[in-house]
């Protein structure tokens, strides 16, 4: 059975005085020791001088975990979650603090992830974008300064996974440590925009938990059956949404059609599968009857053949 915690992160919340009291155990300072019964590790914020704070995950659990955050109602508050598990997880979400969310951790993983928090004006201030001329970036600076409500999703990129770990690697023995914190915390706010910027979606709808809600059943549909492609009116009649409006979301989002996600999402799972299986099987297993088609859209995403790729991982050639 999984061990709970409920918090409501409002105006004043501190996560490591709210789980200090919940689990009964003591914190020092800004940072917080698992108990033992709990798993090993920590949970610290750090407040920064530049208006960002960092409230960082690092720990291995001896039993399953579950955060659930409550939304408060309040859109002045931005959230930025790098979650560097393998799976589920590896992923960035980034939106108002007005949505449910929940990370379910499992027991006997190294957990390292960070959620870093900002008002909108501190995040605009840090970007500084927005200006004549700046194209994406005007239509993102209009999201973070006057959109009430929205919700990205990204994938974990090599960067952000690197420069996540060198935060976790920060102690009291660290020469500089708030300087090296706070460099850190905008590395990884500039490669999440780096990637934000690069979308084609235009300006954000504002969105509600509900709306997030049915994306992600349609989220959870595609990764569901990757061996074919989504029909997107079954998606739509499914989550009782239009088929425009599904799709309008959808890419909002995810920043990327339902389709081609779904092929993205096709072709990592296909490397996945080549640690274990040929690449014949790993073709069949994933819906491809043409195994030249496979290996074109294989090459297509990765830069490499099939072959190739698990050669290299088995440490062939």
């Amino acid at each position: 059975m999984s061990v709970i915690f409920d918090f409501e992160a409002g105006k004043g919340f501190h996560f490591t005085s709210a789980f200090a009291k919940r689990f009964d155990c003591q914190a020092a300072g800004d940072r917080v020791s698992l108990p033992d019964l709990l798993g090993e590790g920590f949970i610290q914020e750090v407040y920064l001088d530049n208006g960002l704070s960092l409230c960082l995950h690092r720990y291995q659990l001896r039993q399953d975990f579950i955060l659930r955050r409550h939304g408060t109602g309040a859109t002045e508050v931005l959230t930025l979650k790098f979650d560097g598990r393998r799976m589920p997880g590896h992923e960035v979400e980034f939106g108002t603090s007005n949505f449910f969310t929940e990370v379910r951790i499992p027991a006997d993983e190294q957990i390292n992830f960070v959620v870093v928090v900002a008002t909108r004006r501190t995040l605009l201030n840090l970007l500084q974008i927005g200006g004549e001329g700046q194209g994406e970036g005007g239509l993102m600076a209009y999201t973070i300064r006057d959109n009430p409500s929205f919700f990205f999703h990204e994938a974990m990129t090599r960067d952000m996974e690197r420069t996540l770990k060198q935060l976790s690697q920060i102690n009291e023995t660290t020469p500089l440590p708030a300087l090296l914190y706070q460099t850190r915390a905008q590395e990884l706010i500039y490669f999440l925009f780096a990637r934000l910027l690069s979308r084609k979606t235009g300006v954000a709808l504002s969105i509600d938990q509900e709306d997030v809600n049915k994306i992600y059943q349609v989220r959870a549909s595609i990764l569901a059956d990757l061996s074919s492609p989504p029909k997107l009116s079954d998606l739509a009649r499914h989550i009782g949404m239009s088929s425009t409006k599904m799709k309008q979301l959808f890419r909002q989002i995810f920043g990327d059609s339902i389709y081609n996600y779904f092929q993205v999402e096709r072709m990592n799972e296909a490397a996945q599968l080549l640690r274990d299986f040929s690449v014949s099987q790993v073709g069949y297993r994933i819906g491809f009857s043409n195994l030249s088609h496979f290996t074109r859209l294989f090459e297509k995403h990765h830069q490499m053949k099939p072959k190739r790729y698990k050669d290299a991982l088995e440490g062939v050639g």
